[in-house]
């Protein structure tokens, strides 16, 4: 880079996550679609939708059946079966036709799905589509897990009879049953169990939840089958089951109680701990419809993450938790709204998701760096740019002097798209117009910690072969801070090191 005399570097954080500073004065930090690994800042996954089912609508629910080989996906009121080659069956209809499904299956080849109305059975052995519902009264099934031969279900009820949650058992090859001493009841405080699920690694184990406190049962057999863990219990419940995930490793939920105001809660076999901060716990506080919500784990080239999504538009958010590194970054589709997913499965090899838009299946997989909405031979009108940027960490000097900004340099890969073949510039405005599709990356700059930005101005990336791998901008003028926003343009992969500034005071 260019040094003037007298001037020292500064590193600009261009590889970092969604910090979520209380105030901008502390931090406007936020990276989209992209996320870290090996400390450098690389892009996420693109999605190909791969199955239209309906045009219109919204996808509820997609369940992987291990013991039946093929996918259950419920879209708007509808229930199909979904083959290893994505052939289609259709199965039954819900008596509801909107917001998120829960779906388990058990060791008679049962499938029950609950909307938040009924519970239904399907049964994939008979050989013929069928879905039954259930006699739950007075149990309104608002969550279902499996566990030790029983369908566990949160209750959706908050009034007397809400105040239990039931284990349901095989009764004939289409219906379930309970009994009085499969009844059972949160202790710690008077609460209703919204939830319970497996908790992962212990095998007799489950949390049951509440809207204000959670409590661990244990499977114990006899004629009560399930018996609340008398030394442990968690002093917060769950704001909406529909943020409820579960991993191989964690529970994971947006908990509040009686005193606090919502966090992100995960709890392992060791405890629960917060994993929002206080910036994303203000975010947090201020969602005005957390029922309009969903949430889910997915692994992704070793990381796993948590992903978060308000989808009401008033809220608008899609966030995700990177557990390897224990940093925060914000999703959105290709209008920068929030991210369509709800609910992951590895079927076949292959990373599917219902969307919350639309009632299509779509692929989820980091080797693809578009977002395609396109089915079969690629459609360049519905093959999306994934919209990736990086705001920066805020540049000041200690004293908060005023300084001038020289030139700033970015260490990028290119000339590895293919998508993008020529010669680069300058010869290439010399010998030929250039291509139509040239990627690029915009820089703003901010003088008030992100409230206001500047024009954007651009660097275009080299042509495929010519690699390297620094941009500049020069002659940034005079402040007392500074604050960097990246726009990353491009259909292929995008994969950031180093940023410095080269600064006069």
């Amino acid at each position: 880079m260019r040094e003037t005399p007298g001037s020292s570097q500064v590193p600009v954080a261009v590889t970092g996550s969604s910090i979520f500073g209380r105030f901008p004065k502390i931090s406007s930090e936020r990276t989209y679609n992209l996320y870290l690994t090996d400390e450098w800042l690389v892009n996420t996954s693109g999605y190909q939708r791969i199955l239209e089912i309906f045009p219109t609508g919204e996808g509820r629910g997609i369940f992987n059946s291990i013991r039946g080989g093929f996918m259950l996906v419920v879209v708007n009121s509808s229930v199909y079966s979904i083959s290893t080659v994505l052939g289609t069956t259709f199965i039954g209809n819900l008596a509801t036709a909107n917001g998120e499904v829960f779906i388990d299956e058990n060791l008679n080849a049962q499938i029950c799905i609950v909307d938040g109305f009924n519970a239904y059975i399907y049964n994939y052995s008979l050989g013929f589509p069928n879905l039954t519902v259930q006699v739950t009264t007075p149990l309104i099934p608002n969550y279902v897990v499996y566990h030790n031969t029983f369908f566990l279900f949160g209750n959706g009820i908050n009034s007397g009879t809400g105040a239990s949650w039931y284990a349901y058992s095989f009764a004939t090859p289409t219906t379930i049953s309970t009994s009085a001493t499969n009844t059972f009841a949160l202790q710690t405080k008077p609460d209703y169990p919204i939830a319970v699920v497996r908790l992962p690694g212990q095998a007799a184990n489950v949390l049951v939840f509440g809207t204000s406190v959670c409590e661990v049962f244990t499977n114990v057999g006899g004629l009560q089958n399930y018996r609340r863990n008398n030394t442990i219990n968690i002093d917060y419940g769950c704001v909406s089951v529909r943020t409820i995930a579960t991993s191989d490793k964690y529970v994971a939920w947006l908990a509040e109680n009686e005193n606090n105001a919502p966090i992100i809660l995960v709890y392992t076999g060791n405890g629960y701990q917060p994993i929002s901060t206080d910036g994303i716990d203000h975010v947090l506080s201020n969602i005005n419809f957390p029922a309009q919500s969903t949430a889910m784990f997915v692994r992704k080239d070793g990381h796993l993450f948590y992903q978060l999504t308000f989808y009401n538009p008033a809220d608008n958010l899609t966030l995700t938790y990177d557990f390897t590194t224990e940093k925060f970054f914000d999703l959105t589709d290709h209008y920068e709204n929030y991210h369509p997913a709800r609910n992951y499965v590895y079927f076949n090899h292959k990373t599917y998701f219902v969307s919350l838009n639309n009632g299509s299946i779509y692929e989820d997989n980091t080797d693809f760096t578009t977002y395609n909405e396109s089915i079969g031979s690629v459609d360049p009108t519905l093959n999306y740019v994934i919209p990736r940027a990086r705001i920066t960490n805020t540049i000041r000097l200690p004293d908060t002097a005023r300084f001038i900004a020289n030139s700033l340099v970015l260490m990028i890969d290119q000339g590895s798209d293919p998508n993008y073949i020529g010669l680069p510039e300058p010869i290439s405005n010399i010998h030929a117009p250039p291509p139509a599709y040239i990627p690029r990356v915009d820089l703003a700059i901010s003088q008030d910690e992100g409230i206001t930005w500047s024009n954007y101005v651009s660097r275009n990336l080299n042509p495929i072969g010519y690699r390297r791998n620094q941009l500049t901008w020069e002659r940034m003028g005079q402040s007392n801070s500074l604050t960097f926003k990246f726009r990353f343009w491009s259909t292929s992969s995008v994969i950031v090191n180093t940023c410095t500034l080269d600064i006069y005071a």
